[in-house]
C-alpha cells in the first residue's frame, strides 16, 4: 500500500519523540486521525473579554484556577546570544503596548487536576461564556488549554519524516554574506548547530546570529532560557529527531536568498525525562504556544519571521496568544509600520484541519507539494486556510555531521553535513526566502507588500496553481511558488 492510499493514523507512525511527549504527566492530549491536540494539563489561556462579559464565567474560573498574568505583563528578560558570538550584534527586544492586544490574553493555572484537566475544563468554561453571549468577530474562544507544539515526525509536528543523508554539493550551497545585506529573516525553530568543516557551513555560520529562546514556568511566573540545539541522543544512542532542524532551514533560506542575514531563535522548551540516568538524561522536545508566540513578538525587529511550528488546537479554535501577537504586529507602532511578514508551515498530518499559527489570517501558511509541484505531498495538510504551497518533499540543505543511528531510521546513518528531508516546515522557508529576496531588491514598501507582489505573480518567482481534489472533500486550489 502506498502512503497516499493509507489513512493518516497508519501512514504516519508515532515517532519516539511523540511517544515520549504524550506520556508526560504534566501534559494531556486528545487524539484524532487528523492530528493530536497536546496541552499542559494544568494551564489555561483566557480571553479577558469573557471575564468582563460573563460574571458566571469569571466565578467558575476562579473556583478552579489562579491567575498567573497577562501576556503584556509576562515579558521575559532581555534575549541573550547562544554562546560566544563576538562578531554578532543583538538587536533589542520589541516591547509591546502594555494596554494593547497582549493585555487581552491571560494565563491561568488549575488548582487541582484530579477532577479535570485543561481540555475538559476549557470546554466546560467556554460553554458558560458562550451561554452568556461571549463572541468575537474573528471567532476567538473565551478560553482554551495552553497548547504544546512538537518538532518531530508525526503526530502533531514537523517534519514529516526523519532526515536522509545526502552528498555535499559540487558548488558552495551558501555564499559569503555581503556587507550590503538588506533583508533579515528570523527563524523560530530548534536552534542552530555550528560546524566549520566546509565552505558552505562556514559561510552559513557567518550569516547566522543565534539567540536563546525562553519558556515560562507558570508555577513561578519566571521565564527560563532554553538550551541550545545540539547532537542530543536518547538512551539508545540515537540522534534525536529534531537535532539540526533549524540548521537545515537556515541553510535553505541562505541558499535561496543570498542577500539575507539570519537570526535563529532556539526553542527547545521544557525538559523531558528520557531515561533513568538522572537530570542530565533529558531532552527538550517541545515548545508551548506562549513561548513560541513570545519569541515571535520579542524578536520581531526583522523583515520576515519564519516560524517552524504547526499544531492543532482544541476544537479548532484560533490560538489566543498567536492571534494577540499578530494583532500587535499589525499596529503602526510595530516594525515596518505593521508590515513584517510571518510565515509558518501547514503541518504534516494529511489533513484539512486548521493548524496554527499558519491558519491565522495575517500569517502566510504554506502547504507542501510533491517534488514535481503537481500534487499535494502525501503528508501535507491542505485547505483554504493555507495561503500558498511550495515543494516540501525531498528538500536538500545543510545538516549536521553524525555517524550512527538516528531516530526514525533503520541502521547506521552517515551524515557529512548534508541531508534531504520532508515536511511543510521545509516548504515554508522557501516562501520566507522569496519574500526576503523580493523585499531586499527594494521593489516593495514592506515585507507584507513583497508577499502580495509574489502572490500576484510579480518578480522572478513563477506562480502556478496546485489543486487537491481528495483530501478536503472538494477541490482546494492553492498558489504554488516555483522555488
Amino acid at each position: 500500500m502506498s502512503p497516499n492510499d493509507a489513512t493518516v493514523s497508519k501512514k504516519l507512525a508515532r515517532s519516539p519523540i511523540a511517544a515520549r511527549v504524550l506520556k508526560l504527566r504534566n501534559l494531556t492530549h486528545e487524539e484524532r486521525d487528523d492530528g493530536i491536540v497536546i496541552a499542559h494539563s494544568e494551564e489555561l489561556i483566557v480571553h479577558t473579554g469573557a471575564l468582563s462579559r460573563s460574571g458566571s464565567f469569571l466565578h467558575a474560573l476562579r473556583v478552579v484556577a489562579d491567575r498567573v498574568g497577562s501576556l503584556a505583563e509576562l515579558l521575559g528578560p532581555p534575549t541573550q546570544l547562544a554562546g560566544a558570538q563576538p562578531d554578532k550584534q543583538l538587536e533589542p527586544d520589541y516591547d509591546p503596548d502594555p494596554n494593547g492586544p497582549l493585555s487581552n490574553v491571560e494565563i491561568w493555572r488549575l488548582k487541582d487536576t484530579t477532577t479535570g484537566h485543561s481540555l475538559d475544563v476549557s470546554r466546560d468554561l467556554r460553554a458558560i461564556a458562550e451561554r452568556d453571549g461571549f463572541s468575537t468577530p474573528d471567532g476567538l474562544p473565551a478560553i482554551h488549554p495552553h497548547h504544546v507544539a512538537i518538532l518531530c515526525p508525526s503526530p502533531g509536528g514537523c517534519p514529516a519524516t526523519a532526515p536522509s543523508p545526502d552528498r555535499a554539493p559540487k558548488r558552495p550551497f551558501v555564499q559569503q554574506p555581503s556587507r550590503e545585506s538588506t533583508a533579515k529573516v528570523t527563524i523560530l525553530d530548534s536552534g542552530y548547530i555550528w560546524t566549520d568543516r566546509d565552505t558552505s557551513h562556514r559561510n552559513l555560520n557567518d550569516r547566522v546570529t543565534v539567540v536563546r529562546g525562553q519558556w515560562l514556568d507558570t508555577k513561578t511566573g519566571v521565564w527560563k532560557p532554553d538550551e541550545p540545539d545540539g547532537l542530543y541522543t536518547d538512551p539508545d544512542g540515537q540522534l534525536d529527531g529534531i537535532s539540526g532542524h533549524g540548521t537545515f532551514i537556515a541553510g535553505l533560506v541562505s541558499n535561496l536568498a543570498p542577500g539575507t542575514r539570519l537570526e535563529v531563535v532556539g526553542l527547545r522548551n521544557q525538559e523531558v525525562e528520557i531515561g533513568p540516568l538522572g537530570p542530565r538524561a533529558q531532552l527538550r522536545l517541545y515548545g508551548t504556544e506562549v513561548a513560541i508566540a513570545h519569541a515571535m513578538l520579542r524578536r520581531c525587529r526583522t523583515d520576515v519571521i519564519q516560524c517552524g511550528f504547526a499544531f492543532p488546537t482544541l476544537d479548532d479554535y484560533p490560538s489566543l496568544p498567536f492571534a494577540a501577537v499578530m494583532k500587535e504586529l499589525r499596529t503602526k507602532r510595530a516594525p515596518h509600520d505593521g508590515g513584517v511578514a510571518v510565515v509558518a508551515p501547514a503541518g504534516n498530518e494529511g489533513s484539512c484541519r486548521p493548524y496554527w499559527p499558519a491558519a491565522l489570517p495575517d500569517v502566510i501558511g504554506v502547504a507542501s507539494t510533491d517534488p514535481k509541484g503537481k500534487e499535494r505531498a502525501w503528508f501535507s495538510n491542505w485547505g483554504k486556510w493555507c495561503k500558498c504551497s511550495s515543494r516540501g518533499e525531498d528538500v536538500y540543505s545543510t545538516f549536521v555531521y553524525w555517524h550512527g543511528s538516528v531516530q526514525g531510521k533503520a541502521g547506521a546513518q552517515d551524515f557529512d553535513g548534508w541531508a534531504t528531508w520532508n515536511g511543510t516546515s521545509f516548504a515554508a522557508p522557501k516562501v520566507s526566502a522569496a519574500i526576503a529576496a523580493q523585499f531586499a531588491e527594494g521593489a516593495a514598501a514592506s515585507p507584507v507588500d513583497a508577499w502580495e507582489a509574489l502572490k500576484d505573480g510579480k518578480g522572478d518567482v513563477q506562480i502556478s496553481t496546485v489543486t487537491d481534489k481528495k483530501l478536503c472533500g472538494s477541490p482546494v486550489d492553492l498558489p504554488y511558488l516555483h522555488l
